[in-house]
């Protein structure tokens, strides 16, 4: 009875969950809407540099690329603090239980929470390299604006940039010393971050140095168009806040409740790995929720 009462609760609040979510979502759909056409007006023309083929990279300069974009120190020490959780709660929770199934949904579970970590890093350091990007570009401008090149101004407006981009820019910098040209040295050095507004500088950068023009004109107006996205976007993540919290809550409330009783009291959940009916309703269990936890998911995007 117990059972069939925790169940109840759990489906009634994955139902009012789904409710809320719906709730409201034609008021603002169009602030979306308008958010998207913004991000499209910002996103260059693609362009590839001579000479460089995509060429498939092997998964540890995939790894270390993924550790730097998230903040973190892409050395073997990084990844073994990262990888030894995965090989200690494993093993603890399947030995507490009793039941090697009971360890393999751990390392399911961490290798989950250890993505969207990463992924929440990344999103982090991306908004504040976006944010950096208004006061730079002005700098360019004030420094091209009394009469210096697009190359010193560049070079002069990195001096006051400060961490996540400043690395970014000293790599250029670096790569133009080497005697690449500063549009293809920006793109290089800032093609492990995946940043649009990076890509259309060097798009500007690579046009100014090869035709000419008013480049100042356009990085300001490059500039105000960043400042009035970020508005933007600020107020729709304002707007949707609340919703994206009730589906992370929604999602998680069941995982981590059936993990937290597991481990309080493990007879109760020995029935589930030991009888033949045990084993169907867990996997029955696990499908409901990744099912519900894709349903929560798609409608928190369509926000």
């Amino acid at each position: 009875m117990s059972g069939a009462l925790l169940v109840a609760s759990i489906a009634l609040l994955l139902a009012v969950g789904a409710i809320h979510l719906w709730w409201g979502v034609a008021a603002r759909q169009q602030q979306r809407a308008a958010a998207l056409h913004a991000e499209t007006r910002l996103a260059p023309a693609p362009a590839a540099a001579p000479g460089n083929a995509t060429i498939a990279q092997p998964p540890r300069q995939r790894w270390a690329e993924l550790l730097r974009r998230a903040g973190l120190d892409d050395s073997r020490r990084m990844l073994a603090l990262l990888c030894l959780p995965a090989l200690i709660l494993p093993v603890g929770a399947g030995i507490r239980m009793g039941s090697a199934w009971f360890g393999a949904v751990t390392m399911a579970l961490y290798a989950l929470g250890l993505g969207l970590w990463l992924q929440r890093r990344i999103e982090k350091i991306r908004q504040r390299l976006i944010a950096q990007m208004p006061d730079f570009l002005e700098n360019m401008v004030r420094m091209a604006g009394i009469g210096n090149s697009l190359s010193m101004a560049f070079q002069s407006a990195t001096q006051n940039v400060t961490p996540p981009l400043r690395p970014i820019l000293d790599n250029a910098l670096g790569y133009t010393r080497a005697g690449m040209d500063l549009d293809r040295a920006l793109l290089q050095a800032a093609q492990a971050y995946r940043l649009q507004p990076l890509e259309m500088l060097s798009v500007i950068l690579g046009t100014s140095i090869r035709i000419g023009g008013r480049s100042d004109q356009i990085l300001q107006r490059m500039s105000d168009f960043m400042r009035d996205l970020e508005e933007v976007q600020r107020e729709l993540q304002a707007t949707t806040s609340e919703t994206r919290m009730s589906a992370w809550v929604l999602g998680l409330l069941p995982v981590v409740s059936a993990l937290f009783m597991a481990l309080l009291n493990p007879d109760f959940f020995q029935p589930m790995f030991h009888e033949p009916l045990g084993r169907k309703l867990l996997l029955l269990a696990v499908a409901l929720e990744a099912g519900g936890a894709f349903v929560l998911y798609r409608l928190a995007k369509s926000i």
